[in-house]
């Protein structure tokens, strides 16, 4: 099959969070934009494993542009959840001194989260009991930050997306970047497997990939490293045992392992940071995750590893130099967004904003689309609502496919026809949560399978479980 030849405005390379936001302000322009991304669907590397908090900015360093774009984005995400259907609750945080040098740590953290314009409160031992009845009663204290929130972070990616897809951008998955061609300073053609693109301007949003990419590009080096977090997942009746955000004393380096109820009822303990060379390495570890329930125990005593139910781990990309958000200076039209560290959710509306304002600066010139959607028309989850009478009003509604996240059938059958559909088992998990419950999907592996393959073709025992290929490893049985 030849490769699809096309000329674009703006290509953006990655179809993480970030990648995806630009894409969907970019699409209430007239303006024609693409995404390319290596893997089969949106949101597959870092954005479906981070901590799901909307950081509002109180540890980062004063000044900066990532407190500037966090900061940009902690007011808006009521508005742009309600848009895009995606769960967030603001849910505060409160940082647990647990030890006396923590407690003197406290005044500069203040004084840190003042400049950047948070609110926080400073508490005593008994104030933190307040505060948060969940948390140790052995702190020395702590501060209470009432603007920190839970997303469902897939969920915002995969709705940036859908909203950009409806406006017309095109995402092209399974394409890796594999070379460009450079005139007079600027990249004037990119090849992928699949197609020849000819961009006036390109956006380099490629998370991990960021180096990889820039280099192909013919722009100067960037040095990206990964770093793993490992988790644990409990349940959701512990989940309900949790609710805010608690947190050990930050560092310069990270901000230690964290007791996090999710947006959809979950909990999350975690992240350890574990600098690595290898950038595909998600093992984790049982003596990691021990340390895991061990330490969060001084947040919260009352941890039942009764209630994990996962164990997973996440790459994030770490660089000297964060948040490299500028025009390449070997490449004119080309723009870096890279070394966004773990506040990607966080600062995802504000990046956008400031990425177009630098595309505008470059010489972009587009009017606002008259006909642009501004938000998803997608009915709450049955999860979410348990209107049993609206659910069964909808074709297949009133069939509970995945019974531990309560998804129906009807949900299901929305991932596989949406702008951006579904195209395995792990991509309708991302948009409906199916499989990710207390069993892991022993219930529903089998529904969610039958119904993805009317859409994929095939038998359900051969729809892909993630990227292409990677089936669920089961065949027809043999007459014997």
């Amino acid at each position: 099959m030849s490769p699809t030849h096309a000329e674009v405005d703006v290509l953006i390379i990655g179809a993480g969070v970030v990648g995806a936001a630009i894409a969907c302000r970019l699409s209430q322009l007239e303006a024609t934009v693409a995404v390319i991304d290596r893997r089969h669907d949106i949101a597959e590397e870092t954005s479906k494993s981070n901590s799901g908090i909307t950081a509002s900015g109180w540890s980062l360093p004063a000044g900066g542009l990532e407190a500037r774009l966090v900061r940009a984005s902690s007011p808006r995400w009521e508005d742009i959840c309600g848009r895009l259907g995606v769960p967030f609750r603001r849910c505060g945080a409160v940082v647990v001194a647990r030890t006396q040098q923590d407690a003197y740590l406290i005044p500069e953290m203040m004084r840190n989260a003042e400049a950047n314009g948070v609110k926080v409160r400073a508490l005593t031992a008994e104030q933190v009991l307040r505060a948060a009845p969940h948390a140790t009663s052995n702190s020395t204290g702590g501060i209470e930050i009432s603007a920190e929130g839970v997303i469902d972070s897939i969920r915002l990616t995969i709705g940036y997306g859908e909203l950009a897809a409806l406006n017309g951008v095109r995402f092209l998955f399974s394409e890796p970047l594999l070379d460009a061609i450079n005139s007079a300073e600027e990249v004037v053609e990119v090849r992928t497997p699949g197609a020849v693109l000819r961009p006036r301007f390109v956006i380099n949003a490629a998370g991990l990939g960021a180096d990889a990419v820039s280099k192909i590009l013919g722009c100067e080096d960037v040095q990206i490293t990964a770093r793993r977090g490992e988790w644990l997942l409990m349940d959701r009746e512990f989940g309900r045992r949790v609710p805010r955000i608690l947190t050990m004393m930050p560092t310069e380096r990270t901000h230690g392992l964290m007791v996090i109820p999710t947006a959809h009822g979950t909990c999350l303990l975690g992240p350890t940071a574990e600098d690595l060379d290898n950038k595909h390495d998600r093992s984790t570890n049982s003596d990691v995750l021990r340390r895991i329930l061990r330490e969060c125990r001084t947040l919260m005593p009352d941890i039942d590893e009764r209630y994990v139910i996962k164990s997973f781990s996440g790459l994030r990309h770490h660089s000297e130099r964060t948040y490299r958000i500028e025009p390449s200076a070997r490449m004119r039209n080309v723009i870096h967004v890279a070394g966004i560290r773990s506040t990607g959710v966080s600062a995802s509306p504000g990046i956008a904003d400031y990425v177009l304002t630098l595309l505008q600066m470059a010489g972009l010139e587009a009017r606002p689309k008259t006909t642009a959607y501004e938000s998803l028309d997608t009915p709450p989850p049955f999860s979410g609502t348990l209107d049993c009478e609206q659910a069964g009003a909808a074709p297949f509604g009133r069939t509970v496919v995945c019974p531990c996240e309560k998804v129906t059938a009807a949900e299901i059958h929305r991932a596989m026809s949406s702008a951006l559909p579904a195209r395995s088992i792990s991509g309708v998990a991302k948009r409906t949560h199916a499989t990710w419950g207390r069993c892991q999907g022993a219930a529903c592996l089998s529904g969610v399978s039958f119904i993805a393959s009317l859409y994929l073709g095939g038998q359900a025992w051969e729809v892909p479980y993630g990227e292409p290929g990677t089936t669920l490893g089961v065949a027809r049985a043999r007459h014997v």
